[in-house]
């Protein structure tokens, strides 16, 4: 007998406690953050010259939220390495071209990679870029977050 009003007042405890516990007006946020998305056009490569063994290519990225490009890659049938790049003028008035780790995306706001500024360098071509071809380059993004594009090969930017 002893032992069941025991049991009784245990589970009794345990409900009370559970009860107090909830709450009809209490709600939990189940959603997880909406993904990035990657908007990107006007996609482009110059022509290269027959002798040349790089490229490059440009385009608009546009991003739902604050990212970053960090890396692009292109097939090994279309070259051995990719890099995004950006030109440089020295204080001398030469320019060139560097390696950078990152360009910053924000939200809403197109980056433009173009011809004198960021872009994505493609080295050790397979074969010249010709127009008319074309070739898929995959973004990767600081979120690691990655897009794939197809560039047209053209004379000029769209």
């Amino acid at each position: 007998m002893r032992k069941k009003i025991l049991l009784v007042a245990l589970v009794g405890a345990l409900s009370l406690g559970a009860s107090a516990c909830s709450s009809d007006t209490e709600s939990v946020d189940t959603t997880l953050p909406a993904e990035t998305t990657f908007t990107v056009d006007g996609a482009w490569a110059r022509t290269s010259p027959m002798e040349s063994t790089v490229g490059a290519a440009y385009m608009n990225i546009t991003a739902s939220a604050d990212d970053a490009l960090v890396g692009a890659s292109v097939d090994m049938s279309v070259a051995m390495m990719t890099q995004v790049h950006e030109t440089t003028t020295a204080a001398d008035g030469t320019m060139g071209m560097q390696e950078i780790a990152s360009v910053p995306l924000v939200a809403g706001t197109p980056l433009a990679l173009a011809p004198g500024g960021y872009h994505i360098m493609i080295m050790e071509l397979a074969k010249p870029l010709e127009v008319g071809s074309s070739f898929n380059v995959t973004l990767t993004f600081a979120s690691g977050a990655t897009t794939t594009v197809e560039v047209p090969v053209q004379n000029e930017a769209p």
